[in-house]
């Protein structure tokens, strides 16, 4: 074990001895990217474990040899790796093209209480306010608000507008209660009347006088032999009969023609003698 160990360390004191002895040359450095600020930017030798760091400009000098290893770093770059070639050995000329890094937080809250990182103790030392308590004025439009030099004028003599709409009502209220007592008498006639009119068609909310609306004169002369100068009298004679207003209806055609057809020999037969 202990010659395994030995064996390693002797082999990497070779290799850092022939990394140190490697012949490298002076390069001159360019850091194109697109930022303001090119100053400190990181310019380092894997190979050799030597850096530098850039200008305002963002030019470097190092030392470099074949196949180096140079990495470039910075808090507002990509980090970027390369290699040097026999091309940048000749021409003493490295240009390194790289891209801006953009760090972005999701939420940044700013608090006015010292934290010290501890939840459970910040929770306790954070002053809660409590909130406004709202009183509730009920509705609005219910408030007697004191007149100010926004309010209306209203004329004291002429009373205020609430009490000229009050007697205005008051007015109608009276002129309405004349007039019902006038018309009282006359609107029970009409409506003694009106029941007496509508006793037999009441059920089926049809008018007396619906029969002689339903059917032309024509309708009773030629269907029934009705004298045109008596058809006025066979609605009566129907009206007098208990007539069923029901048959009017759209399905009661066929009941409605046999009933008629019926009453019109009744009529014609009681008429006849006359």
């Amino acid at each position: 074990m202990k010659q395994t160990l030995l064996l390693l360390i002797f082999l990497v004191s070779i290799l850092n001895t022939q990394a140190q002895n490697t012949k490298r040359v002076e390069v001159n450095g360019q850091i194109i990217v697109a930022v303001e600020d090119l100053e400190n930017v990181t310019v380092f030798n894997e190979s050799s474990n030597k850096g530098v760091i850039t200008d305002s400009l963002g030019r470097f000098k190092i030392k470099v040899a074949l196949n180096d290893e140079i990495q470039v770093s910075a808090i507002q770059l990509k980090p970027f790796k390369t290699y040097i070639t026999q091309k940048v050995i000749d021409s003493k000329k490295l240009t390194i093209y790289l891209n801006e890094q953009i760090n972005t937080l999701d939420e940044v809250v700013l608090l006015q209480y010292d934290l010290t990182g501890i939840i459970e103790g910040d929770i306790a030392n954070t002053k809660v306010v409590k909130p406004i308590q709202m009183f509730d004025f009920g509705n609005v439009e219910n408030l007697e608000v004191a007149d100010d030099h926004h309010s209306k004028v209203d004329n004291i003599a002429l009373g205020n507008q609430n009490d000229r709409i009050r007697y205005q009502a008051d007015g109608v209220a009276i002129l309405g209660l004349l007039v019902n007592a006038i018309f009282k008498t006359k609107n029970k006639k009409n409506k003694k009347r009106i029941d007496r009119q509508n006793r037999v068609g009441k059920r089926f909310n049809i008018p007396v006088s619906k029969l002689s609306t339903v059917f032309k004169n024509e309708y009773y002369t030629s269907n029934y032999n009705i004298p045109e100068d008596k058809v006025n009298e066979f609605i009566i004679y129907l009206e007098n009969s208990n007539f069923n207003y029901a048959l009017l209806e759209p399905t009661k055609e066929i009941e409605l023609i046999d009933y008629l057809h019926l009453k019109s020999k009744e009529f014609l037969t009681a008429t006849s003698g006359k």
